[in-house]
């Protein structure tokens, strides 16, 4: 009487069946949920590649947009140049004087450089671009001489600091609220040559007097002879980089930022310069606050006639 029926499946079996059922179960809502994440991740990479595409775009359209703005305003400073000056031509090699007009403004905002065409226009922020920062910015030790000057030439970043010239105060287009551009300002650095694809050379950047308005000077060291001269710093160094490109068949952009090729949008660069004589006195610049930091903490160098950055 004890034993099952011969066809009866046993409380083992049933339960062992019922286990299986489970795990396969499991296994389906695995397998349907592994789907829908395959097709999510498929969905997810198609809108990646169209994001990339759009970005892509967008950057060649951005580029093309600077190298016109900077054309047109290099054209319009050509043609000024030419009538000014009795229709003189353009070296082969090289660029004339640029006398920058107000129409291109938009230009050089763009390119993060204000230049001043007139006094009113000098303090002048254009639009989009935020104030001078006044937190503290991060700059480093250079030697000073037993009168307090600093012992140049120093080296800052790419740049060897030749000179830091003169402020002149009393002239609101010598300075904006971010750069005071002192007269006899000099510095030099290495960049790609405008008449040698093979080849870098040495570029000489510099500030001159050049009565209501200064004017920013870029020699190159195979040039001799052959300055570029403009009403800003981007006006001087954009003719280089626009050079030095075609030369070399290269699409890039010819946009330029004047202040950086020139070294005056480095930190160090920026103390030194704001502890001039009379940089207390530009109405219009922002004094910022720096904290100095000594080479060693770089890693680099030693303190010396030649400080390495």
């Amino acid at each position: 009487m004890g034993r099952h029926p011969k066809n009866q499946p046993s409380k083992t079996s049933v339960q062992n069946g019922s286990s299986a059922i489970s795990a396969y179960e499991k296994y389906k809502e695995i397998k349907r949920r592994y789907k829908e994440l395959k097709k999510v991740n498929e969905e997810l990479n198609e809108e990646y590649e169209r994001a990339i595409k759009k970005a892509r775009k967008r950057k060649e359209k951005r580029d093309s947009l600077l190298d016109k703005l900077s054309s047109n305003y290099i054209n319009e400073e050509y043609e000024e140049s030419t009538s000014s000056k009795n229709h003189q031509r353009r070296s082969k090699d090289s660029f004339d004087t640029y006398n920058e007009k107000p129409t291109a403004q938009i230009a050089r905002n763009i390119v993060n450089d204000i230049p001043a065409v007139s006094s009113s226009s000098a303090a002048r922020r254009g639009p989009g671009r935020p104030p001078a920062s006044s937190r503290n910015v991060k700059a480093y030790h250079v030697d000073k001489d037993t009168n307090g000057n600093y012992v140049l030439p120093v080296e800052v970043g790419l740049h060897t600091i030749l000179n830091l010239g003169t402020v002149v105060y009393d002239r609101s287009a010598y300075h904006n609220d971010r750069y005071i551009y002192p007269v006899g300002y000099s510095t030099h650095r290495p960049y790609l040559s405008m008449i040698d694809p093979t080849r870098d050379t040495v570029y000489t950047s510099s500030i001159e007097d050049g009565g209501d308005n200064p004017r920013f000077v870029v020699q190159a060291a195979d040039q001799p002879g052959n300055p570029i001269t403009a009403s800003s710093a981007t006006g001087a160094w954009t003719p280089v980089i626009r050079q030095a490109n075609s030369i070399r068949n290269r699409k890039h952009s010819n946009a330029a930022s004047g202040p950086d090729y020139f070294g005056l949008s480095q930190p160090t660069v920026r103390k030194m310069i704001q502890e001039l004589p009379n940089a207390h006195k530009c109405k219009n610049y922002r004094m910022q606050e720096f904290e100095v930091h000594p080479i060693g903490t770089r890693g680099r160098g030693k303190t010396s006639r030649k400080a390495k950055y």
